[in-house]
């Protein structure tokens, strides 16, 4: 019960109102009741895989497999303070081949399990908080995969949606982006910034749509067997692979990135070895990175230009848009409830957007919109590769097996 201990720890707050001594709670019974409600919902979403007949013999076998992948590469990303996550491999892999439900069972025990075991990121119910993002991101890879992300051939009409919804993606990240410079984001911690906060979320979706939208029904209006749609999937991997790389290397290599984090000290990922002098500093450092997402860029286009190499942009979109919905759930979890402090390395990344000026609702969702995108984007990506290289007959062994079987 030791681990336990913060359940009964009341909080104590500082002028601005932040917890000190996160994590704690001001309320056990909405602790366990939250906790006990996390149980209920696994025990729904197995009965509602069983009524889907998504659980059969084979899947109970990959879930423990899945889960354990979930908590060892979380495990090892938790101890290491790296700020993204890893820990959903396993839950996308099983929503792809048994469904959403199948996945969001997976994601779910994954983190109700992993509370208990005294390992990085588990011996506590921090974890266990999260297991409803966890259980959403098995429902979305179960939805992208039932949308053919994993078996889109580089000449289906059907890509020009993929690409519309990348476009609406890419106009509400510039709006969000054109928000924060301007008026700036609302403060959640009163009910006038949340109602605000709500009101510009809205119409930052509502902008994203109806550029979707419009793109899907101009440009990106593709027939089977166009040749501009290999064109358009080339120049959008060679984007997005230069997107991914530049946030990436400003996540270890950046000035306030993980290498920098790495001073040897007890709290670092790696107590006793100073790797902080490998951070460079800014300006220097932006330009190299600049520089060099910008060749993985064009390597990307010239590599996604070949063969069906291009398929993978599909996969993105669906771990982008899946890690967005995660961020925005995790984010208020995140700081309503450990003060965004978790003991993870995100907390890097909203210390830094604190010394920004920032406050804890507004750091949290920041480091939700950088940490989770490029994550689920990762595990999406990873998933592929695991798909790629199982036998057909093995795929097939599963309820929605055959949705990661490209059609010749």
């Amino acid at each position: 019960m030791e681990s336990l201990q913060w359940l009964w720890t009341q909080c104590v707050y500082d002028a601005e109102g932040n917890a000190t001594n996160a994590p704690c709670t001001d309320n056990l019974f909405l602790t366990y009741a939250y906790l006990a409600a996390m149980v209920v919902g696994a025990v729904i979403l197995f009965i509602a895989a069983r009524r889907s007949r998504d659980m059969s013999t084979a899947v109970l076998a990959l879930m423990p497999v899945a889960i354990a992948i979930n908590i060892a590469v979380g495990a090892i990303v938790a101890a290491l303070k790296l700020p993204i996550y890893l820990d959903s491999i396993g839950t996308v892999l099983v929503g792809v081949l048994a469904g959403p439900w199948a996945g969001a069972l997976t994601g779910l025990l994954t983190n109700l399990i992993w509370a208990l075991l005294p390992i990085p990121g588990g011996a506590g119910p921090i974890i266990a908080f999260f297991a409803p993002v966890a259980a959403v991101i098995g429902l979305m890879a179960g939805f992208w995969a039932s949308r053919g992300v994993f078996q889109l051939r580089t000449d289906e009409g059907r890509v020009g949606s993929f690409l519309a919804l990348a476009t609406g993606v890419a106009a509400a990240g510039l709006a969000f982006v054109a928000l924060q410079l301007t008026i700036g984001l609302p403060d959640l911690a009163t009910e006038e910034g949340g109602t605000l906060f709500v009101t510009e979320a809205l119409v930052i979706v509502a902008i994203g749509f109806v550029v979707a939208w419009l793109a899907a029904r101009t440009i990106f209006a593709l027939r089977d067997g166009d040749p501009r749609i290999r064109t358009y999937l080339s120049v959008a991997t060679g984007l997005a692979t230069a997107v991914l790389a530049f946030a990436l290397l400003r996540l270890v290599f950046g000035e306030g990135g993980w290498l920098a984090s790495l001073d040897g000290s007890a709290e670092s990922g790696l107590p006793g070895t100073d790797l902080s002098g490998l951070a460079w500093a800014d300006p220097l450092d932006l330009y190299l990175q600049l520089a060099i997402a910008a060749v993985l860029g064009l390597a990307a286009w010239y590599w996604a230009s070949r063969g069906t190499n291009a398929r993978l942009f599909p996969v993105w979109i669906g771990g982008l848009t899946t890690g967005l919905v995660a961020a925005a759930m995790s984010a208020p979890i995140s700081a309503g409830v450990f003060g965004g402090v978790t003991g993870s390395g995100q907390d890097l990344l909203v210390s830094l957007y604190r010394t920004l000026g920032l406050n804890v609702f507004q750091s949290a969702f920041a480091q939700g919109l950088t940490s989770d995108p490029l994550d689920k984007t990762i595990s999406y990506t990873v998933v592929f590769l695991i798909l790629a290289a199982l036998p057909i007959t093995v795929r097939t062994m599963f309820s929605h097996g055959e949705s990661t079987v490209a059609e010749t």
